[in-house]
């Protein structure tokens, strides 16, 4: 089942959601670096443990770029043209 997370960052605050991703829960939280101009999607499991850290790279429609690659076969997506995260 593929859950959708719209994407509204405020430009205040990081934007942050849970996720399940190849059966664990996961907590993103997606800062913004002015330096790097670009956002990040950093992954903490249940005991808080940074499991990823990565840029944030949009997928096109037709190929997925997995996000959280140590929870594969899970995936965790973000989608240009929806403007949202699929987590798988």
């Amino acid at each position: 089942m593929t859950t959708t997370i719209a994407f509204n960052p405020d430009g205040k605050t990081p934007f942050s959601f849970q996720a399940t991703v190849g059966g664990a829960k996961l907590f993103a939280t997606v800062p913004y670096n002015l330096y790097a101009n670009r956002y990040y999607v950093r992954l903490t499991d249940g005991q808080g443990r940074i499991v990823s850290y990565v840029p944030l790279i949009g997928s096109p429609d037709e190929f997925d770029i997995n996000l959280a690659l140590p929870y594969a076969p899970g995936s965790l997506v973000y989608r240009v043209s929806t403007n949202q995260f699929e987590a798988i």
